[in-house]
């Protein structure tokens, strides 16, 4: 398999709070100005109880995003990249999106920002386990035929390696769509991924719980990714 060198200066579409970190920390470590767009990064203006309120101890919607965005400036200075946060909503505040027409909504966004900066490659999330990073990567790959930017997918970490049938699939199924060229395992420091994730004190401990050897093997282990290539 080919050896990732993606076109500079290069921006991640993140789902989450950390997700960008997670998958690609390694990358955007090694990479010079890249970008990190975490596309729900946006909190209704009401007291909230739910997942965020639970790992920052924050009840009210706006602070724990807040929080969640302070943890994210401070991994991104660290690896030497620049955040931008839109005002979408995660999972945890479905009940505050539109009842319909969400994904379109997360397309356009993503397009108007990614139109924004001077990036030649951008990298998407394959799109694995949780619906909101499903939702992204759909919208992404709605755009690949519309944009002259060089697209990428890369595996959703940890969920890549605590389901990898999951993965599996979807690479088969996108496969249907478009072609994906797979490339070698993407590896680097590890200490640069344990110390870039140390800063999502929120986070760390809740998603290590619920994927423990996942979670490990991923800030020990290598980033995989995927260029698309439209079939027409």
């Amino acid at each position: 398999m080919p050896t990732l060198e993606p076109p500079e200066p290069l921006l991640v579409l993140a789902p989450h709070l950390d997700d960008a970190v997670l998958s690609c920390g390694q990358l955007l470590h090694d990479s010079s100005s890249p970008i990190v767009v975490t596309v729900m990064a946006g909190a209704p203006p009401v007291p909230h109880e739910g997942y965020n309120s639970k790992t920052t101890g924050k009840t009210n919607a706006p602070e724990a995003i807040a929080l969640r965005r302070d943890e994210d400036r401070s991994a991104m200075d660290y690896l030497g990249a620049t955040p931008i946060w839109l005002d979408l909503y995660e999972a945890d505040y479905t009940a505050f999106r539109p009842a319909s027409g969400y994904g379109e909504t997360v397309r356009n966004e993503i397009a108007r920002t990614i139109s924004e900066t001077e990036s030649k490659s951008i990298f998407a999330p394959l799109g694995l386990m949780h619906a909101d990073h499903l939702v992204v990567s759909d919208a992404c790959l709605e755009l690949v035929v519309d944009t002259t930017f060089t697209w990428y997918l890369y595996m959703d970490l940890p969920y890549g390696l605590a389901d990898r049938g999951a993965m599996v699939r979807r690479v088969a199924a996108l496969n249907k769509r478009v072609r994906l060229e797979e490339f070698d395992l993407y590896v680097g420091d590890p200490e640069v991924k344990r110390r870039a994730m140390s800063f999502y004190a929120s986070q760390y401990g809740p998603t290590r719980r619920s994927f423990r050897r996942a979670f490990d093997a991923t800030l020990r282990g290598g980033e995989r990714y995927w260029r698309v290539e439209t079939n027409h």
